[in-house]
């Protein structure tokens, strides 16, 4: 998904948060950027553990950045180029900004082809590792759930890549929150299928009535 024309009103300006930056990069531990600490805190220490791994064992970083939004009188483009150029390369960046609706995945180019972004930022439940989690409302820590899934299946894509191991891996552990959501989706539209029959039979029923 494009980054183009979504950036509005937030509360946290460009300048402030690259000025941050390098003390998140200079903890080894941190590979999460968490405006208005969105995502819950057990979930951090496991995008922390995952990423600090991958980067161990192959000098890949891979990030999170989560926010509710981007200050609109950045441009941004350049925002980015900026803040990229701060990360540790080669590097991936899954960007979430919660009031924009806004999903995406920046990387360097030495990571082309080392991972499936379309899979991974697929609508579909069959498919995408972020977006069906975010259909989940009010009781579920949607947010939480989606980037941490979404984290674990990019650092695991590009692990597998290269041949490398992770034992921090969410892995198939996780899926069984996805097949949960699958579940649900497709339950609401066979409901809706039935509902939409049943109304229709009803109608007919009733004018034969007549």
């Amino acid at each position: 998904m494009s980054l183009s024309g979504i950036f509005k009103s937030g509360r946290l300006t460009a300048a402030a948060l690259l000025f941050l930056i390098p003390l998140f990069c200079n903890a080894n531990e941190s590979y999460i950027f968490n405006d208005d600490n969105i995502i819950g805190d057990r979930a951090v220490i496991k995008i922390n553990e995952i990423g600090a791994e991958l980067y161990e064992k192959s000098n890949i970083s891979v990030y999170a950045f989560v926010s509710s939004s981007i200050d609109e009188n950045v441009n941004e483009s350049q925002y980015w180029i900026d803040f990229t150029k701060e990360l540790k390369q080669p590097y991936a960046l899954l960007v979430m900004l919660t009031n924009d609706k806004v999903v995406d995945i920046l990387y360097s180019p030495e990571l082309e082809g080392k991972f499936d972004k379309a899979k991974i930022l697929s609508p579909y439940p069959t498919t995408g590792s972020i977006l069906p989690l975010l259909v989940l409302k009010k009781d579920y820590d949607n947010f939480t759930a989606a980037i941490l899934n979404g984290f674990a299946d990019l650092v695991e894509q590009i692990a597998k890549s290269y041949g490398i191991e992770l034992k921090n891996a969410i892995g198939s552990s996780n899926r069984s929150t996805l097949n949960w959501v699958r579940f649900v989706v497709y339950g609401m539209f066979a409901l809706a299928f039935l509902f939409f029959i049943y109304k229709k039979v009803k109608y007919r029923y009733a004018k034969k009535e007549k």
